[in-house]
């Protein structure tokens, strides 16, 4: 093979494909954020909407047109059910009293019809209103109605069951049933193997703000599991006092999350000596677990992939231009509370070495 052959080979442009493909991605990861995050409240609204909002309009809907305490309200309304608007002529041509020769001959607005029309209604009306005994279109009635009682009196509604729902389970009787019904669906095989972890779902994202709720204090780096690898974890508290007593180190308490659910993970106890601590909040921190380290603050971004062999930064990024990290608070002081109320020499002296 000659050389310019060679050279003919090595300079022969990439195919037409490549790039498109290429843009196809680049285009695909530029919409497909905002198309996930517009489909996710689409669902989220046509749930709302199909198994909250509109079975609570129909119950409102109908105690209004299904008896005759609702029917007083619907006259508030200006809304009369025996109007001829809302006249069944089905139900009057299959009607055996002869109802249906006197619609023919005078029609529905005439007197002649409307008179004997109310006699027999008259007889038929009871408490709980039957609209085929009173030749009433339920469809008619019901657009009419809804037209009148806007269906976001559902949505207001179901936030005031909900907020009477909540001052209910605060109680202490509130509490118990709660328990008892959350054990009652743990009794059933196929609840249990969901609801708890549904139950821990929600709460962790609505977190009461009370003393029994776990707090964060800081985002710190630990060597788990193992010295040569580095885990992000939450400081929750100050570990145990047995345990730091018979270890005789200074200890701290870490909630370790997993990738991608942070709703679960560890808890471990690590001296504080090993404790690195980290210029992130707590959101940052969670985003980072959830995406398994892709969504990395811009402070804390160094670059894409394993980089150089020697760990230097990317060359062509602009160190300087990076936000400056926010001061965080230091980790809780707890050698003063160890020496208070342990019995160990080695905590009262302030020695946190490890005892080997």
């Amino acid at each position: 093979m000659s050389d310019s052959t060679a050279n003919e080979k090595v300079r022969t442009p990439k195919p037409p494909r490549r790039s498109i493909t290429l843009f196809f991605l680049r285009g695909l990861g530029a919409l497909l954020p905002l198309v996930l995050t517009i489909f996710v409240f689409v669902t989220l609204i046509n749930f709302v909407r199909t198994y909250v909002t509109t079975p609570i309009n129909n119950t409102i809907y109908w105690s209004l047109e299904s008896n005759g305490l609702g029917w007083k309200v619907l006259d508030q309304l200006a809304i009369e059910p025996y109007d001829v608007r809302f006249l069944d002529r089905e139900a009057v041509m299959n009607d055996e009293t002869g109802l249906a020769t006197g619609l023919e001959i005078f029609g529905a607005r005439s007197t002649e019809f409307g008179t004997e029309l109310s006699a027999l209604r008259d007889e038929k009306q009871g408490f709980l209103r039957d609209f085929e005994a009173l030749y009433i279109d339920p469809e008619k009635l019901r657009n009419e109605v809804s037209s009148v009682v806007h269906p976001l009196i559902g949505i207001l509604l179901s936030m005031l069951l909900v907020i009477w729902f909540g001052w209910i389970v605060t109680g202490f009787l509130g509490r118990r049933l709660l328990q008892k019904f959350d054990q009652a669906l743990l009794a059933i095989p196929g609840f249990r193997a969901v609801y708890p972890y549904m139950k821990q779902l929600v709460e962790f994202f609505i977190k009461e703000e009370n003393e029994n709720s776990i707090e964060f204090d800081a985002v710190v780096g630990v060597p788990y599991p193992n010295p040569e690898i580095y885990s992000i974890g939450f400081v929750t508290s100050q570990s145990l006092k047995s345990l730091r007593n018979e270890a005789g180190v200074d200890l701290v308490s870490i909630f370790i999350p997993s990738s991608p659910m942070p709703m679960t993970g560890y808890t471990i106890h690590v001296k504080r000596t090993n404790i690195i601590e980290l210029q992130l909040t707590v959101d940052e921190a969670l985003r980072i677990t959830v995406s398994g380290g892709v969504l990395v603050p811009p402070q804390e971004f160094i670059g894409k992939g394993m980089g150089d062999e020697d760990g230097d930064e990317d060359e062509n990024e602009d160190v300087s231009t990076l936000p400056e990290a926010q001061p965080r608070a230091p980790l809780p002081d707890i050698a003063d509370d160890a020496t208070q109320h342990s019995d160990d020499p080695k905590l009262d002296h302030g020695d946190t070495s490890d005892p080997d």
